[in-house]
């Protein structure tokens, strides 16, 4: 049976969470190898097994996709560092200066070398604030649980949390603008920078 010329059908709760996260993975994979441009909805559902008409029980259109899917990931991401929480109490300075470092030259990597990125970067860019402050909540998100860790702990004595955001958003723009930067220095600039931020707004 074509299951991608078959009507879509409701789907449970539960159902919904399943098939939602197999069409990102399949999405992910269906991306790396073909781009974003070349890959159809029709072809996704299929792969996954649900009609075609399914999709847009999830998404209104794959450009809404590709947005969800990067959010998918900077979640993802900042999850597994929720697991290094432990290992920042003895220099909280250094954990958050070096997770923000190396967060936003895997982020300038995957721009520069996956379509999937360079489209959806594209995206925000023309969605506006609303799109972007998808982001930007994950990142809010995860910093109000890493100050109450080290508050808890006592391992910090001030902590100001719209200053370290800027960090993170400082160090948005200057990856988007690299090219602007000699290549042998920007790494340096922008380690200098997020060191500088979180150094100013932490006080241990």
């Amino acid at each position: 049976m074509n299951e991608g010329c078959s009507m879509p059908k409701a789907f449970t709760e539960e159902e919904r969470i399943k098939i939602k996260e197999a069409l990102m993975e399949t999405a992910l994979d269906l991306f790396h190898d073909k781009g974003t441009k070349s890959l159809s909805i029709a072809e996704l559902t299929k792969r996954v097994g649900i009609a075609q008409g399914s999709f847009y029980h999830f998404w209104k259109d794959k450009d809404a996709l590709i947005i969800e899917l990067i959010v998918y990931r900077s979640n993802q991401k900042l999850r597994n560092s929720e697991k290094k929480f432990s290992t920042s109490l003895t220099d909280p300075v250094a954990f958050l200066t070096d997770m923000i470092y190396k967060s936003s030259i895997d982020l300038m990597t995957k721009i520069q070398s996956q379509p999937i990125y360079q489209d959806a970067f594209k995206l925000f860019e023309v969605k506006g604030k609303n799109e972007v402050h998808k982001i930007e909540i994950l990142y809010q998100d995860f910093l109000a649980k890493l100050i109450q860790y080290w508050e808890q702990n006592n391992a910090v004595k001030r902590v100001d949390k719209k200053g370290l955001m800027s960090a993170f958003i400082g160090s948005s723009v200057l990856c988007s603008q690299c090219y602007q930067f000699d290549k042998s220095y920007f790494n340096d600039v922008l380690q200098t920078f997020i060191s500088g931020i979180v150094n100013k707004y932490i006080e241990v």
